[in-house]
């Protein structure tokens, strides 16, 4: 019998171990494709607010125009081979690029270390796609297309009704409050002469309400809030921005949803315990 349950125990530790190296692996291989993406999502973040197409004509320098080579396409090793620099002209690259390639990489393989349900990742890797393209978008233009937020909306609604941890109220319930919420700062903001939300900030945060609820949505707001107030005084206090200089807030929504949606259950546990006297 010892013998046996010593077997049995073994054959689940094996069985563990290579679970984890499968996780590894998924995690690993899901990093590549990120950054391969990530490639793509740069140039449909830059390219789709000038209403240029995002497949033609090839990536260029911006300085030159001179067309890249294979070498230059290289997700994030392509950069750091060039040092940053055009190998035709010589003038810096924007690393912006790179970021975007490791960014995306980085979040689709921490979605699939930390997402225990796989159906979620059908909502998981598309929400992630829209929310670094719209990231670099607002970093460059100050602008959140619609052109990408509506789709992801028809996207993620029928997404929703196929794939769902919660009822399906609660996902309705966070768009609409998602959306009302930051309105309602923009309608504050513009009556006192201050106008400090655009229309692409709301329908932002209305599409992360449609795709993790009402209850993270509201957690995503005040974690972006948060983020969005720390860089600002950071920025303000070495002088890099003024007090009256617009911050574009598209990437703390997407950062303060991208936590809320791996982490936002965990939090919200954590931060309830600490008050043990209201939840008994």
């Amino acid at each position: 019998m010892l013998v046996l349950e010593s077997f049995t125990e073994s054959l689940r530790e094996g069985a563990a171990f290579i679970a984890g190296q499968e996780r590894w692996f998924a995690a690993a291989a899901m990093f590549v494709v990120g950054c391969l993406l990530g490639s793509f999502f740069n140039v449909v973040g830059l390219r789709l607010p000038e209403g240029k197409s995002a497949v033609y004509p090839p990536s260029t320098c911006s300085s030159c125009g001179h067309r890249l080579n294979a070498i230059d396409l290289i997700p994030v090793a392509g950069w750091l081979i060039r040092k940053g620099k055009c190998s035709h002209c010589g003038d810096s690259i924007s690393p912006i690029y790179m970021l975007g390639e490791i960014g995306t990489g980085l979040s689709f393989a921490a979605a699939t270390w930390f997402v225990g349900d796989v159906r979620e990742l059908w909502i998981v890797y598309p929400l992630i796609s829209v929310l670094v393209i719209v990231s670099i978008s607002d970093l460059r233009y100050r602008l959140l297309p619609n052109k990408i937020i509506l789709p992801a909306m028809i996207v993620c609604l029928a997404l929703r009704l196929w794939v769902r941890e919660l009822p399906f109220w609660e996902y309705a319930a966070g768009f609409l409050l998602g959306g009302a919420m930051l309105f309602a700062v923009a309608y504050v903001s513009m009556r006192i002469g201050k106008p400090a939300m655009g229309g692409g900030d709301i329908k932002l945060l209305a599409l992360l309400g449609l795709a993790i609820g009402v209850k993270l949505v509201m957690l995503a707001l005040a974690i972006s809030s948060l983020l969005g107030f720390l860089c600002g005084m950071a920025l303000l206090v070495t002088g890099r921005i003024r007090r009256r200089t617009f911050i574009p807030f598209g990437p703390f929504i997407a950062a303060g949803g991208f936590v809320a949606l791996l982490f936002g259950n965990q939090l919200i546990a954590w931060y309830w315990s600490q008050f043990p006297g209201l939840t008994g």
